[in-house]
C-alpha cells in the first residue's frame, strides 16, 4: 500500500474526444515489488483485458472481484529495453481494458516506467594487460576500453577517474566519440621502471552514484624500430540486416616498415559491445584485417554493435594500436505486420463471427492492436476492409489500435446485405510492402423480427361451386404463408378466427376444410398465420371472401332431405327475429282461446251465485212469434199449438228452496239439449231459453219467479202445463 500511495501522485488522466474511450497515464518506477496496486477500476464495472502484442498484459493481474490492477512481475526497464518490449529512451507498457458490458467503453492504462539508477557502469574485463614501448613521444595515446551503463539519462552518463599509488607518465583523457585513452605526459624509460599499475574507476551521475573499477597493468617494452601505422582509428559502418553471411564489412588499413616478424601485422577483436552477442556475428582476419559477417543480423534483436580492434606486429616488444568500429544495423522490411484481435463475443473455430441482427449501430465487435517490428516507414501501417464494410466498420483509436464496430443496421432478411465474409487487409509502408489478411465468416444470428406473410398470388376472394354430395374430407381451397426467419422463427401454424372457427378448419399445409355443409351463399372470415418464434410469436391475418353456388344435379333422397334442412337452417341466421315473433303470436293466441273456452263454459255458473232476480215465463202452446235466429230467446213449438199464453208470477217463497234445487238441476241438464235444437244465441244476450222436458213427453206449464241470493234460492211452482220456459235475467228492467 505504501508503494501504491507513492506512485499514485504520478497518476494523470486524459480523455479522448470520444466518451467511449478513456486514457489514463500512470507513472511508476521500475523495480516495484510484485503485487503493487497500479490502478483501481470502479466497483460497479467489470473489465476484461485485451490480448495485444504490444500490450504486455503478462506483467499485470486484474482482480475482477475488487477491480485492482496489480503488478504481477518485476519491471526492469533495462531488461525491457534489451528485449525490445519498450523503447530504451521512453519505456511504456500499454494496458488496454474493455468494459464487459454495454456500451463496451475502452480504458487504456499507459504505464510509464521511470528509470532508477539501479545499474553500475561496467567494464568488459576487470583486468587489462597493456604494452607500450619506451621513449614514445609526448602526447602518444594508448586507447582503453570504455565502460557501459544501461541506465537512462544521467543515470547512464559515465565519467572516469584514474588512480595510481605513484605518479606515472600517463593521464586519462576523454575522446570526442565517447572513448577513453591514456596519454603520455612524461618520458618513459624502461631501465627506470618497466611496469605501471592503475585503477580505472567508472562512475555515473545518478543519485545515488554507482561506480565500478578495472585494473590496468602496463608493461614497458624495449624500443622497436618501427611501430604499426593506422590509416584511421575510428570506423562507423551501416549494415543492412539483410546482408548475406560472409560479407566483408570493413578492412583495417595498417602498415609496418619493418621486415620479418617485426613487419608482420596481427589483427584481433579485443573487445565488443554488447558483450553477450558480438562474437556471434563478427570475425576479423588475423593477418588480413578484414571484418566479416559470420551470422545473419536482425535489427529487431540488436540495432548496433561496437568493436575494438587491436593491431600490432609480431616482433618482440611490439606496440599495439586500436581501432574503434561502430556498426549500426539498418532495418529492412523483413517483418510482416502483426494483429492481435480480441472479440467481444466468442468466435467459432477462430474464423466465424456471430452477429445478432438488429444490433445497434456503433456496437463494438472487437478490439485490434497492430504492430510491426521493423522501424521507420517499414513499421508504419495502414489497413482497409476489403469485404464486409456494409456491415462492419472501423473506429480508430490511435495509429496502432482500432475497433471493429457495427456500421449499419443488420436485417438478416434484407436482400441488399450480400456480405457473408469480413476481410481486413493490414499493410506496412515498406518497399516492397508486406501485408497480412484477416478473413472471417459472418454468421448473422436470426431474431424473430419478421411476421408470416401470405402468398398474395393465392387469392382468397373465391367463388366455389359445391355439390351437396361433396365429401367433407376434400379441401375447399388452399392458402400459403412464408416467414423469412429461420428455424422455429419460421415455423408456421394456421387457424380460423371466430366466428367461423366451428364451421371451417385449416391444417398446417394451409388447406381449408368445411366441417359442416355450407348453407350460405357468402362467407367472410379471417385466417391467422402465427410463427413459433421466441421470445414472442408473430402473426398476420388474411381476409377470405367466399361466395358459394350449390350444385343440385343428381340429388338423392337423402340429399333432398339435407337440402330441406339446409334451407330451414337459413332462418337461423337471417329470419330468427320473424320466427320468434310468430312463436309469440301462437303462444298468445292459444292463451286467448283457452281463456275464451273458460269464460264460455263457466260463465253461466255465476248466474246463480249473484244477488239477482230471475223471471220465469210460461208459454201456452201456440205458434211462436219468434223467427229462428232472430231472437236471443227462441224455442221450438209443436205445429198443433196455435196460441201462446204468457204469465208472470213473482215468487219469493223460501219454503220452496228444495224445489229450486231440483229445478236448477233440470234446467242445467236440459240446457245443452235445448241449445242444440235451437239456433245459437249470443253469449252476452240478456235472455236464455231453456227447454224443459220429462219422461212420457209430459209438458210442464209453469210460471214462477226465482230469486237467488248467494247460495240460497226459492222457487214456487204454480203450473205444470207449460211446454216452454223462458228464463230472463232482470236487472232493473221489466221484461
Amino acid at each position: 500500500m505504501i508503494f501504491f500511495l507513492f506512485f499514485l501522485s504520478f497518476l494523470t488522466l486524459s480523455y479522448s474526444d470520444d466518451k467511449d474511450y478513456q486514457i489514463i497515464n500512470i507513472h511508476i518506477n521500475e523495480e516495484l515489488p510484485v503485487s503493487t496496486i497500479l490502478f483501481i477500476t470502479p466497483n460497479n464495472i467489470i473489465y476484461r483485458l485485451f490480448d495485444s502484442g504490444r500490450n504486455q498484459n503478462s506483467f499485470i493481474y486484474y482482480n475482477t472481484s475488487n477491480g485492482h490492477v496489480l503488478l504481477q512481475h518485476l519491471l526492469d526497464r533495462e531488461d525491457l529495453c534489451l528485449q525490445h518490449i519498450c523503447s530504451c529512451s521512453k519505456c511504456q507498457l500499454i494496458i488496454e481494458l474493455i468494459e464487459w458490458q454495454t456500451p463496451y467503453r475502452l480504458l487504456r492504462l499507459i504505464l510509464n516506467i521511470e528509470d532508477i539508477n539501479d545499474h553500475k557502469p561496467k567494464f568488459s574485463s576487470e583486468i587489462y594487460q597493456l604494452n607500450i614501448i619506451e621513449n614514445v613521444p609526448f602526447g602518444y595515446e594508448l586507447p582503453l576500453e570504455s565502460a557501459y551503463d544501461t541506465d537512462l539519462g544521467e543515470n547512464g552518463r559515465i565519467n572516469y577517474e584514474l588512480l595510481s599509488l605513484n605518479d606515472g607518465p600517463f593521464e586519462l583523457i576523454m575522446k570526442i566519440n565517447g572513448g577513453i585513452a591514456l596519454k603520455v605526459i612524461k618520458k618513459i624509460d624502461r631501465e627506470e621502471k618497466d611496469f605501471y599499475e592503475y585503477d580505472l574507476i567508472a562512475f555515473d551521475y545518478g543519485q545515488p552514484r554507482q561506480q565500478s573499477s578495472a585494473k590496468l597493468y602496463i608493461k614497458i617494452d624495449d624500443m622497436n624500430d618501427n611501430s604499426v601505422e593506422l590509416s584511421e582509428t575510428y570506423i562507423h559502418l551501416h549494415v543492412s540486416e539483410n546482408t548475406p553471411v560472409g560479407t566483408e564489412l570493413a578492412y583495417i588499413n595498417a602498415t609496418d616498415k619493418d621486415i620479418g616478424l617485426n613487419g608482420k601485422i596481427h589483427y584481433s577483436i579485443s573487445n565488443g559491445f554488447p558483450s553477450s552477442s558480438w562474437m556471434d556475428y563478427f570475425r576479423i582476419g588475423e593477418s588480413t584485417g578484414i571484418l566479416t559477417l559470420v551470422n545473419s543480423l536482425d535489427y529487431e534483436i540488436e540495432q548496433s554493435y561496437r568493436l575494438t580492434i587491436q593491431v600490432r606486429d609480431l616482433g618482440e616488444n611490439s606496440l599495439s594500436s586500436f581501432v574503434s568500429i561502430d556498426i549500426s544495423i539498418l532495418d529492412e522490411n523483413d517483418n510482416y505486420p502483426q494483429a492481435f484481435v480480441t472479440f467481444v463475443y466468442p468466435i467459432l473455430n477462430n474464423s466465424i463471427i456471430s452477429i445478432p441482427e438488429n444490433i445497434p449501430i456503433g456496437q463494438i465487435l472487437a478490439h485490434i492492436s497492430i504492430s510491426d517490428q521493423d522501424s521507420g516507414l517499414n513499421s508504419e501501417m495502414s489497413y482497409k476492409i476489403e469485404e464486409g464494410n456494409d456491415i462492419i466498420g472501423i473506429k480508430i483509436l490511435d495509429q496502432k489500435s482500432f475497433l471493429l464496430i457495427i456500421n449499419h443496421l443488420i436485417d438478416r432478411e434484407d436482400e441488399n446485405i450480400k456480405s457473408n465474409k469480413f476481410i481486413l487487409i493490414i499493410s506496412d509502408n515498406g518497399k516492397p510492402s508486406k501485408s497480412i489478411r484477416l478473413e472471417y465468416q459472418i454468421n448473422i444470428i436470426d431474431l424473430n423480427d419478421s411476421p408470416p406473410k401470405f402468398n398474395q398470388s393465392l387469392k382468397c376472394n373465391l367463388h366455389l361451386n359445391i355439390s351437396l354430395n361433396q365429401s367433407l374430407d376434400q379441401p375447399l381451397f388452399k392458402v400459403q404463408a412464408t416467414d423469412l426467419d429461420l428455424n422455429d422463427n419460421s415455423l408456421i401454424s394456421y387457424s380460423i378466427l371466430s366466428p367461423y372457427d366451428d364451421l371451417f378448419m385449416i391444417n398446417d399445409q394451409g388447406e381449408i376444410f368445411n366441417l359442416e355443409y355450407l348453407n350460405q351463399s357468402y362467407y367472410h372470415f379471417q385466417i391467422m398465420a402465427i410463427d413459433h418464434g421466441k421470445p414472442i410469436r408473430l402473426n398476420s391475418t388474411y381476409d377470405c371472401y367466399i361466395s358459394i353456388s350449390i350444385t343440385k344435379n343428381n340429388l338423392t333422397n337423402s340429399n333432398k332431405s339435407i337440402l330441406l334442412i339446409d334451407n330451414l337452417g337459413k332462418f337461423k341466421y337471417y329470419y330468427s327475429f320473424i320466427v320468434i315473433c310468430l312463436f309469440l303470436i301462437i303462444i298468445f293466441s292459444m292463451i286467448g282461446i283457452i281463456f275464451y273456452f273458460y269464460k264460455f263454459i263457466f260463465n253461466h255458473r255465476k248466474c246463480y251465485k249473484e244477488n239477482k232476480t230471475y223471471h220465469l215465463y210460461v208459454s201456452i202452446p201456440r205458434k211462436s212469434i219468434y223467427i229462428e235466429n232472430e231472437s236471443p230467446c227462441s224455442s221450438k213449438i209443436d205445429d198443433n199449438e196455435s196460441e201462446e199464453h204468457e204469465r208472470l208470477v213473482h215468487l219469493n217463497d223460501k219454503d220452496s228452496l228444495s224445489d229450486h234445487h231440483q229445478f236448477s238441476r233440470t234446467v242445467q241438464s236440459s240446457y245443452s239439449s235445448s241449445i242444440s235444437s235451437t239456433a245459437k244465441l249470443p253469449h252476452d244476450s240478456a235472455y236464455e231459453s231453456v227447454s224443459l222436458s220429462k219422461q212420457n213427453s209430459q209438458r210442464l206449464s209453469l210460471s214462477t219467479t226465482c230469486t237467488s241470493i248467494e247460495t240460497e234460492s226459492s222457487c214456487k211452482l204454480k203450473n205444470s202445463n207449460s211446454t216452454v220456459v223462458r228464463l230472463a235475467e232482470e236487472e232493473n228492467i221489466d221484461v
